[in-house]
């Protein structure tokens, strides 16, 4: 299975926060996501998360670009809060 990029939200229906983040590799390869706050929660609770794929990437070196785009909307008063992301890079 050849690998590709995709640009992810998940979305905590507990916490009622979002996740914004990119991966190289497969829908279902597992990846959760890098923010240690956001998978551990994930991991205690999986049933409260859902994720959807925001948008699909075939070149590696545009990966980070699309999804610098992306975090770009979230406002920076939002960050940590309303987000799990702390930055947007």
């Amino acid at each position: 299975m050849k690998k590709y990029g995709f640009i992810y939200i998940w979305f905590d229906r507990k916490r009622k926060m979002y996740y914004i983040g990119s991966h190289w590799g497969h829908e279902k390869d597992g990846y959760i996501c890098s923010s240690n706050r956001m998978r551990d929660a994930y991991r205690r609770r999986p049933q409260d998360f859902k994720r959807r794929i925001l948008s699909e990437v075939n070149d590696r070196t545009i990966l980070l670009d699309e999804e610098h785009a992306w975090l770009s909307k979230i406002k920076e008063t939002e960050l940590g809060k309303k987000y799990y992301n702390l930055r947007k890079h």
